[in-house]
């Protein structure tokens, strides 16, 4: 294992130690014996939310040129969710463009491809959450995804002036690999109009996933209102792709466990619907496919 995971492995696990510390760990199996039947209904949504997810994708890399097949575009998500489990910063949604080159021979455009989708999919999320938080009244978390919201729109809307071409020459260096600056620049140059239909599937995908928190909530006995999963939903993928620990590993837990905390919830049951949302039901259950895909092809 290298050093640089090996670290961020530890500090997932501390931060997970101090979460633990301040649970009842009776509570806490007691909890998870008790799920209830409705977890199902979020794993029947499971394929629904990574197509959509794949969807996007395809529809990118088609603006292209580069057309793939919908096989492909959903075997590609679920490596990318199988590389998050490896790499931090929810890094494998981009990583997975490694793959894709090596199936499909298309190096910059599965890069810039999938970069371009990981922001647009993070400029949805602060979109929805900065109009879910200020819905609730929480006005100072909804200033921080409203902030989040229009570096975001920067970012996408406009490449010439955001240092894209800069940002794709390290990626290059870091991958050790030559690549075409020029074939990089294009895809996030594309029209205005298909980055909004990309951010329209993005918003229904994030609904179909954070209807399925809301159900992994039910599941465990907990009634949330569904605007107050959604305000603080930018703030849960900022700690998921926080680079310092492992897929969001402990980062993203410690949010869930403060946010429902303050909504009355057990600091145990708060524990678990994290763990079961963020790394069973998202991560470890399409990764193991993913996982698949990578030893067979």
């Amino acid at each position: 294992m290298r050093r640089d995971t090996l670290i961020k492995l530890m500090i997932s696990v501390i931060i997970l130690a101090l979460l633990f510390s301040v649970v009842n760990t009776r509570d806490f199996m007691e909890s998870i014996l008790k799920i209830r039947p409705v977890f199902f209904l979020a794993l029947l949504l499971l394929p629904l939310s990574i197509l959509i997810r794949a969807w996007r994708w395809k529809m990118l890399m088609e603006h292209g040129g580069c057309p793939v097949s919908c096989g492909d575009a959903y075997g590609l998500t679920l490596v990318g969710v199988a590389l998050n489990m490896l790499l931090p910063g929810g890094m494998g949604d981009i990583a997975k463009s490694y793959y894709g080159y090596r199936w499909h021979g298309l190096r910059e455009e599965m890069l810039s491809t999938s970069v371009l989708d990981k922001v647009i999919a993070l400029l949805s999320i602060f979109i929805l959450g900065t109009a879910a938080a200020f819905w609730s009244g929480m006005l100072f978390w909804g200033s921080v995804s409203l902030l989040l919201s229009l570096i975001s729109v920067f970012m996408v809307f406009c490449p010439d002036v955001f240092p894209w071409r800069r940002i794709m020459n390290l990626m290059g260096l870091i991958s050790k690999r030559r690549l075409d600056p020029d074939k990089l620049f294009t895809f996030y140059t594309s029209s205005g109009n298909l980055k909004l239909r990309a951010m329209i599937l993005s918003f229904i995908g994030w609904l179909v996933s954070y209807l399925q928190f809301y159900i992994v909530c039910l599941s465990f006995g907990v009634n949330v209102d569904i605007a107050y999963i959604l305000a603080i939903s930018p703030l849960v993928n900022l700690a998921l792709v926080f680079p310092l620990t492992m897929n969001g590993l402990g980062s993203s837990d410690a949010v869930v466990v403060y946010f429902l905390g303050l909504k009355g919830v057990a600091l145990s049951t708060a524990l678990i619907i994290s763990l079961f949302y963020s790394q069973i039901l998202t991560t470890l259950i399409p990764g193991i496919f993913g996982l698949i895909l990578i030893l067979r092809r």
